[in-house]
């Protein structure tokens, strides 16, 4: 009976650390395969690049940005022998142009089309580095690593929306920045994301693959901006019937939370740090829905101006507020938040093209 009860517990001895090894595989490999945060190669994943509601543009935008830089770099290797065996007209015929100039900002400016800038702005490559909640001490992060790594940076382009300067700070691995903007090890990172807590975000993104209709789009390694598919598409549909759902009637009335003044000293601190690199920087205030701007009311929407041409150092800061506020206003909106992209030409003529008023009559 001793010789059992010592073989039957060896027995379970190991089928639990064959249990224990199991488990703790299936999360990498989970990670891996569904790759929620879009971190991991897509030769072993699930789905369409870029086209994870989750995608880490913190992460992915930068790591884009320096891979490309270090790639067009004249040292590298492959460089030096088409500078060798590449006559002058076929070498400026495969030259790359590399951005020097960023649209920064939060979701509102990620759906703008770099293209729109150039236009308005010529002798610039704009590249969309905006990220969803994004605040202004990540951008600064963002911005210093790129420097850092040799990315030129010559403009930026920053449409402000108090949103930002009252949202409560989002974390998770959706957010994490690139190792280069918060200086931490890229195989920890790495590493982290291999065993990230994922399960929900998997779930969606697997949800997402099954349907074969993703939400969103994300174009990382050529304009930087993402494209909202799903409801592209509705619209296209039908589009009364997709502001019926985004746009409820009568909405109940609601109050925005107060300021997070840390938010205005890092403001602060990246125009600073603007200033000191000579970046050419345009800011403006982005175009709010009124149920956005009714939330926050006429004596907030009038101080945060005030304290974003200050920080800003633009005395004459453009306000775009209530450029979008006439009476198809819902159609000009995806949601509450969030301006269709169609309309970001007619934003940017306001913001630093062509002023025009955007006051309420």
């Amino acid at each position: 009976m001793k010789a059992l009860s010592i073989g039957s517990f060896d027995s379970f001895w190991k089928a639990s650390l064959l249990c224990t090894g199991a488990v703790a595989w299936a999360l990498p490999t989970w990670n891996v395969v569904i790759n929620p945060y879009q971190i991991f190669s897509d030769k072993h994943s699930i789905g369409a690049r870029y086209t994870s509601s989750t995608t880490n543009e913190r992460y992915l935008k930068v790591e884009h940005l320096v891979r490309d830089a270090r790639e067009r770099s004249p040292l590298a290797s492959g460089n030096i022998v088409s500078a060798i065996n590449e006559s002058p007209d076929e070498r400026q015929k495969s030259k790359h142009e590399l951005p020097n100039a960023f649209i920064v900002g939060s979701s509102i400016m990620g759906m703008i089309e770099p293209s729109l800038l150039e236009a308005r702005l010529p002798g610039t490559r704009f590249y969309n580095l905006a990220f969803l909640a994004a605040k202004p001490d990540e951008i600064l992060a963002t911005l210093k690593g790129l420097k850092h790594e040799g990315v030129a940076i010559s403009n930026i382009v920053y449409g402000l929306e108090p949103i930002a300067f009252t949202d409560i700070k989002s974390y998770g691995p959706a957010y994490q920045l690139h190792p280069l903007a918060d200086e931490s090890s890229k195989q920890k990172v790495l590493f982290d994301y291999l065993f990230a807590s994922s399960l929900s975000d998997g779930f969606s993104r697997l949800v997402t693959v099954l349907r074969g209709e993703p939400s969103v789009r994300y174009d990382i390694e050529e304009t930087g901006r993402y494209y909202l598919d799903r409801y592209d598409h509705e619209i296209e549909r039908d589009h009364e019937a997709f502001i019926h759902k985004q746009f409820p009637i009568n909405p109940k009335p609601s109050m925005a939370p107060p300021w997070i003044e840390n938010r205005f000293s890092e403001l602060k601190g990246l125009v600073q740090w603007l200033k000191q690199e000579k970046v050419n920087a345009r800011f403006y205030l982005n175009p709010l829905h009124p149920y956005v701007a009714n939330a926050y009311g006429d004596d907030r929407l009038n101080e945060f101006k005030q304290r974003m041409a200050e920080l800003s150092g633009q005395a004459n800061l453009n306000d775009c507020t209530w450029l979008l506020s006439d009476e198809g206003v819902n159609q000009r909106f995806y949601d509450y938040k969030h301006f269709r992209d169609v309309e970001s030409g007619k934003v940017l003529d306001c913001g630093i093209g062509f002023p025009q008023s955007s006051k309420r009559d």
